[in-house]
């Protein structure tokens, strides 16, 4: 197995002088444990005494009892020489890790043996060591970011695991101060946090392309469970590098692979659970927005260890098919429990954030492999999104900050990264079959002249608009609340929810498929692109120049509504706007209809999912109440600009 930027070697003295520091610091695992007369479960979780009583008390003659942290210590005995593995062992102080097959499923030893002294200087290179000299680790700089990532994850990595638990320390250091340089704390520390750091840190160093994001914590904590340090390490790199697993695509500067799991992800969910994905559509519930976490750590980070160590022990054998079945096992159960078709977005994701701790490893399992998954439906969408992405139909954007873990909760923390995981489409430069209706005629009636209103339907593609209402939920909305005397509910005017972004390169585009619509219909073509209804204040012309680069995405909620107003025109140097476009993002709602209102008349306008409204922002419009689901509109002005042609400029001079 090759593998990227490895490190080189170091000299022997170093390595000497390094693991047998190591080797003495790690010792401290049984020292510094709080309590070992604290209970765990089978593995090493600590539990409440309440929570064994039921289970003890059916044990008959009490021979029996939930394991303390003391007991638990005794089946981790091998790890506390840390660097190196320990050939002395005998097979029955393994733990079941080699009885689940792992290593050798995976040819671990073969590896261990193969990079013999690899793990002990990647870790050399990578440690803030108060008894070396610094000057011996270049590196610290060069990865500054991601060990202060490090260091903020190991606090929330499983804190409630006799490995990791080290409530002492974990209160001293909450106070925000993300130090990685306090070698007291580090010597005080308990085993599993000092081998979490050595192996995600000699990651960084193996695999610079990498380095280290958040969600590497989990899945190298679970390792160290059941595997010694050194283990771990290179089983990580085997799932992080290596056919059928490729962890490493998901954790990528670009997150390709992230995005690839999660649309195929939800075209899975809408293959084996149509009703529900149907009712998540409607709700504007998006699979991303809770299926990110648990894909991106397989499950580690959130659900009970019965369940993960199962999943584990066929990721490890077969790769994705286990944890896509997995996934649809988990969304049929909560479906039934949940009863999440009767639910609204707000309770179907209040919902999917807590029931993992009743779900049944077994029950799950069970029903996963009933499930009629082959590797040709994985592979099906896995090669359609290539495609998509190949093609430029799906941008992957970069996740600039893969190292913001900022919140002091002990749960992992993926709301950035999950903003980024909604798939956005990248408007393609292209003219679509668009169909053109002039409603200036149908207005005579209700507003008394002819004023200039276009729809282009099917503006966008389906898949476009799924893409751009991704991007809509990923944004932050502020709530936009309007009164005046006259209005509804105590004289409310306006009331909806509002998210500002500037994007040049979407308006452009979206600019180019509004001139290609009209361009075929001069009468249209000309009226727009001159504002020829419009008072004009000069002899000189006007001409279109462009979209407003500011959008506003507006989320219209049950009861949100805006009464009949005219739209106040934007003005940027000599530009000013005289047009309003709306393009509609979503079906699946109930009112929520466009309006144009005269005195007494109303033309409502037939607007669905990828059309465009183009209308003088003189003519007063209504956006009715939203009686059912959400409704998104996406919001900019056409921008005009003084035109002087070549033949006015001459006659100027």
């Amino acid at each position: 197995m090759e593998t990227m930027s490895s490190s080189g070697s170091v000299d022997g003295n170093q390595e000497s002088e390094t693991s047998s520091y190591h080797r003495k610091s790690s010792l401290s695992y049984s020292e510094t444990d709080a309590d070992e007369d604290l209970l765990v479960d089978k593995f090493g979780f600590i539990v409440e005494a309440a929570e064994t009583e039921i289970e003890n008390e059916s044990v008959a003659g009490g021979e029996e009892r939930a394991p303390s942290v003391k007991d638990f210590t005794s089946m981790f005995q091998f790890r506390r020489s840390t660097l190196m593995k320990d050939k002395s062992l005998q097979p029955s102080q393994r733990t079941d890790a080699k009885d689940r097959g792992w290593p050798a499923m995976l040819g671990l030893d073969a590896i261990i043996t193969k990079k013999e002294g690899l793990y002990s200087n990647l870790v050399a290179k990578s440690q803030s060591d108060p008894y070396l000299d610094q000057n011996d680790f270049p590196l610290q700089d060069e990865f500054k970011a991601e060990w202060d990532g490090i260091e903020r994850d190991l606090r929330r990595t499983f804190p409630k695991h006799s490995l990791f638990c080290d409530s002492q320390n974990d209160d001293r250091n909450h106070d925000g101060d993300d130090r990685t340089d306090d070698s007291s704390l580090m010597e005080e520390e308990v085993y599993g946090k000092q081998a979490l750091r050595r192996i995600l840190r000699a990651y960084c160093v193996y695999d610079r392309d990498i380095g280290y994001c958040q969600g590497m914590n989990f899945i190298a904590g679970m390792l160290l469970m059941f595997l010694t340090e050194e283990e771990s390490f290179w089983l990580l790199v085997v799932v992080m590098n290596d056919e059928p697993f490729k962890l490493r695509e998901i954790f990528s500067r670009d997150m390709a692979g992230t995005h690839e799991i999660l649309y195929i992800a939800d075209k899975l969910v809408n293959c084996f659970l149509p009703e529900l994905y149907e009712h998540f559509e409607n709700e504007q519930v998006n699979t991303s927005m809770f299926t990110t976490q648990w894909l991106m750590t397989i499950y580690t980070s959130t659900f009970p260890f019965e369940l993960v160590s199962k999943v584990w022990d066929c990721f490890i054998a077969e790769g994705w098919k286990i944890v896509y079945k997995t996934l649809i096992a988990l969304l049929k159960y909560a479906q039934q429990d949940g009863d999440l078709l009767n639910c609204g977005m707000e309770q179907i994701l209040t919902y999917l954030r807590s029931f993992q701790s009743k779900v049944d490893a077994e029950q799950i399992l069970s029903a996963a492999n009933k499930i009629p998954l082959k590797q040709r439906h994985i592979q099906k969408y896995a090669s359609e999104f290539r495609k998509l992405r190949e093609s430029g139909e799906i941008a992957v954007h970069e996740v600039l900050n893969r190292l913001d873990t900022a919140s002091t909760t002990s749960s992992m923390n993926l709301s950035n990264i999950s903003k980024v995981h909604r798939f956005v489409i990248k408007l393609k430069r292209v003219q679509r079959e668009v169909s053109v209706q002039d409603l200036s005629p149908k207005l005579v009636p209700v507003v008394g002249s002819a004023k200039f209103a276009v729809l282009l339907k099917n503006a966008l593609s389906p898949e476009e608009c799924v893409g751009l209402l991704g991007r809509a939920k990923g944004e932050e909305f502020q709530d936009i609340v309007i009164r005046q005397e006259g209005g509804k509910d105590g004289g409310t005017i306006v009331k909806f929810k509002r998210s500002i972004v500037e994007d040049m390169d979407l308006s452009d585009v979206l600019y180019d498929r509004v001139m290609g619509a009209l361009e075929d219909i001069p009468e249209l073509w000309e009226k727009f692109s001159e504002a020829s209804w419009t008072k004009k204040t000069s002899n000189i012309p006007l001409k279109a120049s462009r979209l407003n680069h500011k959008l506003h995405f507006l989320k219209y909620g049950f009861g949100d509504f805006a009464v009949p107003l005219r739209d106040a025109a934007f003005t940027r140097g000599n530009e000013k706007s005289y047009v309003t476009m709306q393009l509609y993002l979503n079906n699946g709602f109930k009112g929520g209809v466009t309006s144009f209102k005269g005195t007494k008349k109303v033309f409502d306008v037939n607007a669905t999912a990828g059309d465009i409204l183009l209308f003088d922002q003189d003519l007063r419009h209504e956006e009715c109440e939203v009686v059912k689901g959400r409704r998104y509109i996406l919001r900019t002005e056409v921008m005009y600009a003084p035109h002087v042609s070549a033949y006015q400029y001459e006659c100027t001079i």
